[in-house]
């Protein structure tokens, strides 16, 4: 019996953020799943990225007659919604309409699958804005009564769902989709292990930062741990330091950086960079540093890992999840300066010590790497079952 199925990619923009690497590489790993399969895809996608996402399609050779992609006007907001909505309800009834992420949606005639990436505005309230704080809770409250399921991207996304809405497995269906390593990293070469050994062997440390400037990625911790190592002893072993700044600036970006003084450590603001300006720079960083108080994920983390730099993190869920408990992290107790500058001269001068956490990284690349094909796997099992 053949199914008819909606995927909703709506939240897709060309610069790309984390909702359109997730929704582009579970989209790919699902229509490459169903090409035998009595499955037809209607994609809904804004005008303004049509064109790029069919390429995207298209280069992997997966386009055919049972894959329609439509677009929706995404000029504003408050239309794409109500276009969206219009279109879902006028091309008939699906067997499922899937959502790579939570949008407005008005008692549609077809079951709902949306998927939520993370509660930070939940955890840290006081850094968002009470309006955007009711929009997120109108969702989910939403969601809770009226869609047929909820996927989830990682166990910290499901525990904060049960947490924040009282959602969990005995009063609503939920479905593990989770994110993991996209292709757009994947199709990059890996540094040589050589390569990768032998940089930390250099007198030129770079560290790397990639997010935007606020203080929901931690850049006021960032800046803690700079400011401490910038007057610490041990910062006479390197010839330069450097920081690098991938991101885009946030109304906190100034407060944030307010009556900074470093002497020894050189700060590189590059805005953002695409994957091809973006992928050198992991390469040659010798730490990339995630000191967040809250992420859905972690895709800087796990390009990273891709790139063989070594990540310097926070104690937070989701990086427990991803690192588990063996990877060292930082929080208030063990702090943002010292245990952090103890950690990067270890990584210099222990070459035993390099080798082990590289050996670690290696197994946490590996699972990643796996992580969009069983998101696939799940969905397509979903599907079957309804």
């Amino acid at each position: 019996m053949t199914k008819k199925i909606a995927f909703v990619a709506t939240s897709y923009i060309k610069n790309y953020d984390g909702i359109s690497v997730y929704t582009e590489n579970l989209l790919l790993e699902f229509l490459k799943k169903i090409q035998n399969q009595d499955i037809i895809v209607d994609i809904y996608t804004g005008s303004s990225v049509l064109e790029l996402l069919v390429g995207r399609i298209s280069a992997e050779n997966l386009l055919n007659k049972n894959i329609n992609v439509k677009a929706v006007n995404d000029k504003k907001f408050l239309v794409k919604i109500l276009d969206l909505n219009f279109q879902l309800i006028k091309n008939g009834k699906y067997d499922l309409i899937l959502m790579s992420n939570f949008m407005p949606t008005l008692l549609l005639p077809s079951k709902t699958l949306k998927v939520i990436h993370d509660f930070s505005v939940n955890n840290f309230s006081e850094l968002y804005s009470k309006g955007y704080l009711i929009y997120h809770n109108m969702l989910l409250r939403y969601a809770k009564y009226f869609d047929y399921a909820i996927g989830y991207i990682s166990n910290t996304t499901l525990d904060d769902l049960n947490k924040f809405h009282s959602i969990n497995n005995s009063n609503k269906k939920l479905v593990y989709l989770p994110n993991g390593i996209p292709f757009k990293v994947r199709n990059y070469d890996r540094p040589s292990d050589e390569n990768s050994f032998e940089k930390y062997k250099q007198k030129d440390l770079s560290f790397l930062v990639v997010g935007r400037i606020n203080k929901h990625k931690g850049f006021d911790r960032i800046l803690e741990f700079c400011e401490y190592f910038d007057k610490d002893e041990s910062i006479k072993n390197f010839n330069s330091v450097t920081l690098n700044i991938v991101g885009k600036q946030t109304d906190e970006t100034k407060q944030i950086f307010k009556d900074l003084e470093l002497k020894n450590i050189k700060l590189v603001f590059h805005g953002f960079l695409n994957d091809e300006q973006l992928n050198p720079f992991y390469m040659n960083s010798h730490f990339c540093i995630f000191l967040s108080r809250n992420e859905g994920y972690g895709l800087p983390l796990v390009e990273s890992m891709w790139f063989k730099s070594i990540p310097i993190i926070s104690n937070i869920s989701i990086f427990n999840e991803l690192m588990t408990d063996k990877y060292p992290k930082f929080d208030e107790k063990t702090d943002y300066t010292s245990s952090i500058v103890s950690f990067v001269n270890k990584i210099f001068n222990d070459e035993k010590y390099l080798k082990e956490q590289k050996e670690f990284i290696e197994t946490i690349v590996s699972k990643e790497q796996a992580a969009y094909e069983m998101a696939a796997t799940n969905l397509i099992k979903f599907i079957e079952e309804l």
